[in-house]
């Protein structure tokens, strides 16, 4: 029985990884095209160029843990995963809140409005999912679910008005 969690840890840590690999490569693409097209966005957009800078080092942590994990021998997993998690939750959220900010400033508020409000969606769905699956993911749903919506709502929609 131990085995077969350990197999499936070690599998959800592989799929982390890869997303994360995933999401560092569209933070880099994000800020070069930015920076590219229109320096003028960061320059004018503090809280745009902290949150689309603050993704890729905070990417890059929840990358590290992951890897970590996914090394085995490590005592303290439950803390090399919440710092994972973490991390990667600031980092999704930062970047979740970039684009929205790009877009409610160069295409309007109503469609910046729209990618928040998707991004708030789908969390909440998710979870929705997972705790039908499993009654115990509750508390743990609804933490993870505030934090996120509370980095987009903070940092995202209210600075997009």
């Amino acid at each position: 029985m131990e085995d077969n969690k350990g197999e499936k840890t070690k599998k959800s840590t592989t799929d982390k990884l890869k997303v994360n690999l995933q999401l560092l490569q569209i933070s880099f693409v994000i800020f070069i095209f930015i920076a590219t097209a229109n320096p003028q966005l960061l320059k004018n957009n503090i809280l745009l160029a902290i949150q689309l800078t603050l993704s890729i080092p905070l990417m890059m942590s929840s990358i590290f843990a992951r890897q970590r994990l996914m090394g085995g021998g490590i005592k303290r997993i439950k803390e090399w995963n919440n710092y994972g998690f973490i991390t990667f939750v600031l980092a999704y959220g930062f970047l979740v809140n970039s684009v929205g900010i790009v877009l409610s400033s160069l295409l309007g508020i109503k469609i910046g409005l729209v990618f928040f409000l998707v991004n708030i969606i789908n969390p909440l769905t998710y979870s929705y999912m997972e705790i039908k699956d499993d009654k115990k993911e509750l508390k743990s749903r609804i933490y993870k679910d505030l934090l996120f919506i509370g980095i987009v709502i903070l940092l995202g929609i209210l600075p997009s008005l």
